[in-house]
């Protein structure tokens, strides 16, 4: 079962709607965690990045190079009830934590116009979100409820990001305390400053290759003129990449990568699997359908034809 919220107003505002809508959910995550889901009813004269989380490390980088989202986490802290701090742990990994992600980018997808991106991700977090911000572009988003941050989403100016999380498999990064990258906040958080900021795929993979983040993993980005690309995200570096002629593929099994890739080049027919199938035989889950020049969104999923959510980014 999917949830649509609207969130409007400055970055506050916007998490504070969110944390109303959602307070349970979040605080029972919070206690899964094993974070503190009270909050003290004392105001606090302290420095906001002051103390043991937000003083230090990612949380702290996050305040620094993320402002907006980090007063947006306030929000959504004080909307749900819960301490900022336990709410800026849950930040840190706004990715999937199975890393089963797939991302594709591809041109003139099952007949739409332009560029599309398809993003699926087993256990899909069942929450579209509408932002309307004071300051930026309106965007929807499949996002967690916890998240301050999207998973996949498009602006209204046509503008389509993803991030597909690496894989959980793989041995865990090893950052030494001098590396560039020690203590940065999560690269999961350029996707929805992509989407606030930006209009084309150039300034959004100017903007990704610019900020200081740590993480593994894919930004996939699709405009409304028909651009593509991605930012690679190792332990090392980072760097992009332009699509040519075919698609972009990031994320799941090189079969999974491979499957998706054919069917996006086969031609429309009778015989042409839905992508709900495609992304269930090879995910096993719900994906996200965005095109650009429509500035659509759409959740499809199963067996069926059309998408099971079909909302426009205006």
């Amino acid at each position: 079962m999917w949830n649509l919220i609207e969130c409007k107003g400055h970055p506050r505002d916007l998490g504070f709607e969110q944390g109303l809508a959602l307070r349970s959910v979040i605080r029972q995550q919070a206690d899964q965690a094993g974070l503190s889901a009270r909050r003290s009813r004392w105001p606090s004269l302290s420095a906001f990045a002051s103390g043991s989380v937000r003083g230090s490390g990612r949380p702290r980088e996050m305040i620094r190079h993320f402002t907006h989202l980090s007063e947006r986490a306030d929000g959504l802290a004080r909307g749900a009830g819960i301490p900022v701090d336990s709410l800026l742990r849950l930040q840190e990994n706004p990715g999937n934590e199975k890393g089963d992600a797939l991302g594709l980018c591809a041109m003139e997808l099952e007949g739409a116009p332009g560029a599309s991106l398809v993003w699926a991700l087993a256990g899909s977090p069942g929450l579209v979100r509408r932002s309307r911000p004071e300051v930026g572009f309106s965007s929807l988003e499949v996002t967690q409820p916890w998240s301050v941050s999207a998973l996949a989403g498009i602006n209204e100016t046509g503008l389509a990001a993803c991030i597909v999380p690496g894989r959980a498999d793989s041995s865990p990064p090893v950052v030494e305390p001098d590396s560039p990258s020690a203590g940065c906040a999560s690269v999961g958080l350029l996707v929805q400053e992509c989407l606030q900021r930006f209009e084309d795929v150039e300034a959004g993979m100017g903007w990704c290759l610019d900020r200081p983040v740590s993480g593994e993993g894919t930004i996939l980005l699709a405009d409304r003129a028909g651009q593509r690309g991605a930012v690679h995200f190792s332990r090392e570096a980072c760097h992009g990449e332009r699509a040519q002629e075919g698609p972009l593929l990031a994320g799941g099994s090189e079969s999974a990568r491979e499957s998706l890739r054919a069917w996006s080049l086969s031609e429309p027919g009778s015989n042409r699997e839905p992508l709900g199938r495609v992304l269930g035989g090879q995910v096993g889950s719900t994906g996200v359908r965005l095109v650009c020049a429509e500035r659509k969104f759409e959740v499809v999923e199963g067996e069926g034809q059309g998408p099971m959510l079909s909302l426009r980014a205006d």
